[in-house]
Protein backbone atom coordinates (compact mmCIF):
# COMPACT_ATOMS: atom_id res chain seq x y z
CA UNK A 1 0.00 0.00 0.00
CA UNK A 2 1.36 3.34 -1.17
CA UNK A 3 2.38 5.30 2.49
CA UNK A 4 1.71 9.02 0.45
CA UNK A 5 5.46 9.56 0.29
CA UNK A 6 6.15 8.83 3.92
CA UNK A 7 9.64 7.93 5.24
CA UNK A 8 10.28 5.33 7.25
CA UNK A 9 10.49 5.88 10.80
CA UNK A 10 13.27 3.60 12.53
CA UNK A 11 11.49 3.62 15.65
CA UNK A 12 8.78 1.68 14.12
CA UNK A 13 10.53 -0.39 12.09
CA UNK A 14 10.47 -4.36 13.59
CA UNK A 15 13.97 -5.16 14.11
CA UNK A 16 15.68 -7.29 12.09
CA UNK A 17 17.78 -9.97 13.79
CA UNK A 18 21.90 -9.63 12.46
CA UNK A 19 22.72 -13.06 10.23
CA UNK A 20 25.83 -12.89 11.93
CA UNK A 21 24.50 -13.77 15.28
CA UNK A 22 22.27 -16.65 13.74
CA UNK A 23 22.62 -19.49 15.98
CA UNK A 24 24.77 -17.56 18.66
CA UNK A 25 24.80 -18.52 22.68
CA UNK A 26 26.15 -16.33 25.43
CA UNK A 27 27.52 -18.69 28.08
CA UNK A 28 27.84 -16.99 31.93
CA UNK A 29 30.67 -19.21 34.15
CA UNK A 30 30.64 -18.83 37.60
CA UNK A 31 28.83 -14.79 37.67
CA UNK A 32 29.21 -13.50 40.65
CA UNK A 33 26.90 -10.46 40.83
CA UNK A 34 22.89 -10.66 40.25
CA UNK A 35 23.42 -7.27 38.45
CA UNK A 36 25.61 -8.62 35.64
CA UNK A 37 22.83 -11.43 35.44
CA UNK A 38 20.23 -9.04 34.51
CA UNK A 39 21.93 -6.79 32.72
CA UNK A 40 23.28 -9.55 30.58
CA UNK A 41 19.82 -10.84 29.89
CA UNK A 42 19.06 -7.49 28.91
CA UNK A 43 21.52 -7.57 26.20
CA UNK A 44 21.00 -11.13 24.17
CA UNK A 45 17.29 -9.66 24.52
CA UNK A 46 19.09 -6.66 22.46
CA UNK A 47 20.75 -8.57 20.06
CA UNK A 48 17.89 -11.10 19.45
CA UNK A 49 20.17 -13.92 21.50
CA UNK A 50 17.43 -16.58 22.70
CA UNK A 51 19.63 -18.54 24.27
CA UNK A 52 21.49 -17.85 27.30
CA UNK A 53 23.45 -20.61 29.76
CA UNK A 54 24.88 -20.60 33.15
CA UNK A 55 27.76 -22.09 34.32
CA UNK A 56 28.15 -22.58 38.02
CA UNK A 57 26.29 -19.13 39.35
CA UNK A 58 27.44 -17.91 42.15
CA UNK A 59 24.98 -15.07 42.25
CA UNK A 60 21.40 -15.76 43.09
CA UNK A 61 19.41 -16.08 39.58
CA UNK A 62 16.16 -15.13 40.60
CA UNK A 63 15.94 -12.49 43.30
CA UNK A 64 15.52 -8.61 43.46
CA UNK A 65 17.99 -6.77 41.76
CA UNK A 66 18.87 -9.84 38.56
CA UNK A 67 14.99 -9.37 37.72
CA UNK A 68 15.30 -5.52 38.21
CA UNK A 69 18.22 -5.42 35.65
CA UNK A 70 17.25 -7.52 33.12
CA UNK A 71 14.53 -4.85 32.00
CA UNK A 72 11.81 -7.06 29.19
CA UNK A 73 14.31 -10.09 29.56
CA UNK A 74 13.22 -11.69 32.74
CA UNK A 75 11.94 -14.79 31.19
CA UNK A 76 15.21 -15.35 29.30
CA UNK A 77 16.78 -15.17 32.57
CA UNK A 78 14.73 -17.13 34.75
CA UNK A 79 14.46 -19.85 31.91
CA UNK A 80 18.24 -20.02 31.24
CA UNK A 81 19.71 -23.05 31.63
CA UNK A 82 22.33 -24.14 34.67
CA UNK A 83 25.55 -26.83 33.98
CA UNK A 84 27.91 -27.48 36.16
CA UNK A 85 30.75 -27.19 34.15
CA UNK A 86 31.46 -25.63 30.69
CA UNK A 87 32.51 -29.11 28.89
CA UNK A 88 28.58 -29.61 29.84
CA UNK A 89 27.02 -26.08 28.79
CA UNK A 90 28.84 -26.67 25.02
CA UNK A 91 28.42 -30.26 24.40
CA UNK A 92 25.82 -29.03 22.21
CA UNK A 93 27.87 -26.54 20.00
CA UNK A 94 29.83 -26.52 16.88
CA UNK A 95 32.16 -23.56 17.40
CA UNK A 96 33.30 -21.79 20.90
CA UNK A 97 34.64 -18.54 21.36
CA UNK A 98 35.96 -17.87 24.56
CA UNK A 99 37.07 -14.53 25.83
CA UNK A 100 39.79 -13.09 27.94
CA UNK A 101 40.59 -9.47 29.62
CA UNK A 102 44.29 -11.16 29.78
CA UNK A 103 46.70 -12.00 26.60
CA UNK A 104 46.50 -16.07 26.32
CA UNK A 105 48.73 -15.92 22.89
CA UNK A 106 51.50 -18.23 24.40
CA UNK A 107 49.04 -20.84 25.64
CA UNK A 108 46.24 -20.59 23.46
CA UNK A 109 47.36 -18.83 20.27
CA UNK A 110 46.70 -15.31 18.41
CA UNK A 111 43.19 -13.58 19.76
CA UNK A 112 40.41 -12.59 17.42
CA UNK A 113 39.01 -9.12 17.71
CA UNK A 114 35.05 -9.12 17.98
CA UNK A 115 35.00 -7.69 14.70
CA UNK A 116 36.98 -10.80 13.23
CA UNK A 117 34.15 -13.37 14.64
CA UNK A 118 31.96 -12.82 11.50
CA UNK A 119 34.85 -14.32 9.04
CA UNK A 120 35.63 -16.98 11.48
CA UNK A 121 32.02 -17.95 11.45
CA UNK A 122 32.07 -18.06 7.33
CA UNK A 123 34.96 -20.13 7.40
CA UNK A 124 34.24 -22.42 10.30
CA UNK A 125 30.18 -22.72 10.17
CA UNK A 126 27.93 -23.65 13.41
CA UNK A 127 24.25 -24.16 13.69
CA UNK A 128 25.29 -23.74 17.05
CA UNK A 129 27.90 -21.51 18.04
CA UNK A 130 28.79 -19.64 21.50
CA UNK A 131 30.48 -16.40 23.17
CA UNK A 132 31.63 -17.72 26.82
CA UNK A 133 32.29 -14.61 29.45
CA UNK A 134 33.82 -15.62 32.57
CA UNK A 135 34.09 -14.90 36.06
CA UNK A 136 34.03 -10.90 37.02
CA UNK A 137 37.25 -11.23 39.34
CA UNK A 138 39.39 -13.77 37.29
CA UNK A 139 37.60 -14.25 33.93
CA UNK A 140 38.12 -17.92 32.56
CA UNK A 141 40.39 -20.31 33.74
CA UNK A 142 42.81 -22.08 31.38
CA UNK A 143 41.31 -25.00 31.57
CA UNK A 144 37.86 -23.32 30.51
CA UNK A 145 39.84 -21.77 27.74
CA UNK A 146 41.15 -24.99 26.42
CA UNK A 147 36.93 -25.65 25.78
CA UNK A 148 36.93 -23.42 23.44
CA UNK A 149 38.84 -22.88 19.59
CA UNK A 150 38.69 -19.14 19.50
CA UNK A 151 39.45 -16.55 21.82
CA UNK A 152 38.21 -13.07 21.72
CA UNK A 153 40.13 -9.97 23.65
CA UNK A 154 38.57 -6.58 23.85
CA UNK A 155 41.27 -4.00 23.33
CA UNK A 156 40.87 -0.68 26.37
CA UNK A 157 42.51 2.95 25.70
CA UNK A 158 42.55 3.69 29.34
CA UNK A 159 44.51 2.75 32.78
CA UNK A 160 41.47 -0.02 33.16
CA UNK A 161 42.52 -3.38 31.47
CA UNK A 162 39.27 -4.85 32.06
CA UNK A 163 35.58 -4.25 30.97
CA UNK A 164 32.58 -4.91 33.12
CA UNK A 165 30.89 -8.15 32.70
CA UNK A 166 27.95 -6.83 30.96
CA UNK A 167 29.64 -4.78 29.21
CA UNK A 168 31.83 -6.69 28.16
CA UNK A 169 29.38 -8.95 26.54
CA UNK A 170 27.29 -5.81 25.00
CA UNK A 171 30.40 -4.65 23.20
CA UNK A 172 31.84 -7.96 21.92
CA UNK A 173 27.83 -8.94 20.66
CA UNK A 174 27.22 -5.67 19.31
CA UNK A 175 30.30 -5.40 17.11
CA UNK A 176 29.96 -8.70 15.88
CA UNK A 177 25.93 -8.17 15.08
CA UNK A 178 27.12 -5.26 13.29
CA UNK A 179 30.38 -6.01 11.25
CA UNK A 180 29.65 -5.71 7.30
CA UNK A 181 25.73 -5.36 8.43
CA UNK A 182 24.26 -1.72 7.11
CA UNK A 183 22.29 0.26 9.62
CA UNK A 184 18.93 0.89 10.28
CA UNK A 185 18.54 4.59 9.69
CA UNK A 186 15.41 5.15 7.80
CA UNK A 187 15.55 6.71 4.71
CA UNK A 188 16.94 10.15 4.10
CA UNK A 189 14.73 13.00 2.46
CA UNK A 190 15.36 13.97 -1.27
CA UNK A 191 17.22 17.55 -1.86
CA UNK A 192 15.74 20.38 -3.07
CA UNK A 193 15.60 20.63 -6.96
CA UNK A 194 18.34 23.44 -7.96
CA UNK A 195 15.84 25.97 -8.46
CA UNK A 196 14.39 26.20 -4.87
CA UNK A 197 18.22 26.22 -4.53
CA UNK A 198 18.96 28.82 -6.77
CA UNK A 199 15.63 31.12 -5.40
CA UNK A 200 16.80 30.88 -1.60
CA UNK A 201 20.27 32.29 -2.43
CA UNK A 202 19.04 35.24 -4.22
CA UNK A 203 16.27 35.40 -1.37
CA UNK A 204 19.04 35.48 1.16
CA UNK A 205 21.33 38.22 -0.65
CA UNK A 206 18.62 40.29 -1.35
CA UNK A 207 17.78 40.17 2.66
CA UNK A 208 21.69 40.53 3.36
CA UNK A 209 21.08 43.50 0.48
CA UNK A 210 18.04 45.21 2.27
CA UNK A 211 19.55 44.80 5.65
CA UNK A 212 22.44 46.66 4.13
CA UNK A 213 25.19 43.96 4.97
CA UNK A 214 27.23 44.61 1.53
CA UNK A 215 27.89 48.50 2.93
CA UNK A 216 31.40 47.27 2.65
CA UNK A 217 31.49 43.91 0.40
CA UNK A 218 30.07 43.28 -3.63
CA UNK A 219 27.06 41.42 -3.80
CA UNK A 220 28.36 39.49 -6.85
CA UNK A 221 32.15 38.44 -4.80
CA UNK A 222 29.75 37.48 -1.64
CA UNK A 223 27.60 34.73 -3.59
CA UNK A 224 30.40 32.10 -4.71
CA UNK A 225 30.99 32.05 -0.94
CA UNK A 226 27.11 31.80 -0.12
CA UNK A 227 26.88 29.29 -2.85
CA UNK A 228 30.14 27.11 -1.40
CA UNK A 229 28.93 26.61 2.18
CA UNK A 230 25.22 25.89 0.85
CA UNK A 231 26.24 23.12 -1.26
CA UNK A 232 28.14 21.77 1.67
CA UNK A 233 24.81 20.85 3.20
CA UNK A 234 22.09 17.99 2.56
CA UNK A 235 19.28 20.83 2.20
CA UNK A 236 15.91 18.96 1.47
CA UNK A 237 12.88 21.38 0.63
CA UNK A 238 12.00 20.94 4.44
CA UNK A 239 15.11 23.12 4.84
CA UNK A 240 14.86 25.75 2.02
CA UNK A 241 11.25 26.32 3.39
CA UNK A 242 12.81 26.75 7.26
CA UNK A 243 15.77 29.16 5.66
CA UNK A 244 13.29 31.25 3.64
CA UNK A 245 10.84 31.47 6.54
CA UNK A 246 13.58 32.92 9.08
CA UNK A 247 14.40 35.15 6.31
CA UNK A 248 10.84 36.20 5.99
CA UNK A 249 10.70 37.16 9.24
CA UNK A 250 13.70 38.99 9.58
CA UNK A 251 12.38 41.03 6.72
CA UNK A 252 9.22 41.45 8.72
CA UNK A 253 10.79 43.03 11.79
CA UNK A 254 13.05 44.73 9.94
CA UNK A 255 10.72 46.69 7.62
CA UNK A 256 7.27 45.42 8.69
CA UNK A 257 6.31 43.10 5.20
CA UNK A 258 8.14 39.59 4.38
CA UNK A 259 9.74 40.36 0.63
CA UNK A 260 10.40 38.14 -1.64
CA UNK A 261 13.01 38.95 -4.13
CA UNK A 262 10.88 39.82 -6.54
CA UNK A 263 8.28 41.36 -4.38
CA UNK A 264 11.33 43.47 -3.04
CA UNK A 265 12.73 44.35 -6.69
CA UNK A 266 9.23 45.93 -8.10
CA UNK A 267 8.96 47.99 -4.49
CA UNK A 268 12.28 49.61 -5.12
CA UNK A 269 11.74 50.54 -8.83
CA UNK A 270 8.27 52.33 -7.77
CA UNK A 271 8.77 55.95 -7.36
CA UNK A 272 7.36 57.07 -4.62
CA UNK A 273 4.37 58.61 -3.97
CA UNK A 274 4.00 62.28 -3.66
CA UNK A 275 2.28 63.13 -0.15
CA UNK A 276 -1.94 63.30 -0.28
CA UNK A 277 -2.67 66.86 -0.37
CA UNK A 278 -5.46 68.72 2.05
CA UNK A 279 -8.89 67.86 1.89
Amino acid sequence: MDDGGAHANPNQIKPVPSPNLAGCTVILVRTQGPINLGMVARVCGNMGISDLRLVAPIAELNCEDSRKFSTHSRDLLLSARVFPDLAAAVADCQLVIGTSARFRDSELGSSLAPAEVPSLLATRPAERWALVFGNEADGLDTRELRCCQAWVHLETFGDNSSYNLANAVAITTYVIATTGVPPVRGENEPGAPREAISALYDYWLGTLDRIRYFRRADVDRFRPMLTRMLSRWHLTMTDVQALRGMLAQVNYHAFGRRFDRLDLEATESKEPEPPAGPG
